[in-house]
């Protein structure tokens, strides 16, 4: 799969409020023993190569809200994915179909513009899930020099963006699936506005809140293969 233009967009939260929206069975992987991050990340992306079996190249554009939990498998940060958005009916059906992930088809658009050193001149997104949704993101750096409260940007990075494993709960089951990129190297950016009232429908921030992340990263292209099916978490 080849995904474009993806942003992510974190908050960060006390992880007493993130457990309750994860099973019981998974731990919030805290940041600094106290908080864990909600990330929406937004992109454009192709099924071409994606799963491992045959499949068409189909637009695979997704909005998708996570967490940050614990594998209890190898005790490193992992993936938790809330809910997702899928941009076109028959891709969220045949995703849905083939790995149970909560998926649901909305309708967005991103629009972006660089210029010839790749700097984003502009990044939009206008759609609709559960009520009108947009995004705007300016660029401010070209590479991630710090991140509070991380030590490092290779923390960081390894938490927010690099993790290999995902869970969700389908089929009344807790499902882990793995994923495999290389090691993203995002451009910094600040919000100008960010306004998803879909986060606070789903009780994971208040409307001030959605307004006021804890940081932008934008990464502009990377392949990324998605290993089906998944395994029953025990």
């Amino acid at each position: 799969m080849a995904l474009k233009d993806m942003l992510y967009i974190s908050y960060l939260l006390p992880a007493a409020r993130i457990a309750r929206h994860i099973p019981r069975v998974l731990t919030p992987a805290t940041v600094d023993g106290d908080n864990a991050f909600l990330s929406l990340v937004i992109f454009k992306g192709n099924t071409k190569k994606a799963f491992h079996i045959p499949a068409p190249p189909i637009p695979f554009d997704q909005i998708n809200i996570r967490t940050y939990v614990v594998d209890p498998q190898t005790g490193a940060p992992a993936v938790y994915f809330i809910k997702c958005g899928i941009r076109g009916r028959l891709i969220t059906f045949l995703y849905k179909t083939l790995s149970g992930m909560p998926v649901e088809s909305c309708s967005f658009d991103i629009f972006s513009g660089t210029g010839p050193d790749g700097h984003y001149d502009d990044y939009r997104v206008e759609g609709n899930w559960h009520g009108p949704l947009a995004v705007r993101a300016v660029e401010t750096a070209p590479s991630l020099a710090a991140l509070d409260p991380f030590s490092s940007p290779a923390d960081a990075l390894q938490y927010l963006m690099d993790p290999v494993a995902g869970f969700y709960t389908a089929w009344g089951n807790l499902l882990r699936l793995e994923i495999f990129h290389e090691p993203l190297k995002p451009r910094v950016c600040r919000a100008a506005r960010v306004d998803i009232p879909h986060l606070e429908h789903l009780g994971l921030l208040s409307a001030e809140e959605i307004g006021q992340p804890h940081d932008l990263l934008l990464v502009p292209y990377t392949p990324f293969e998605i290993f089906l099916p998944p395994k029953r978490q025990k």
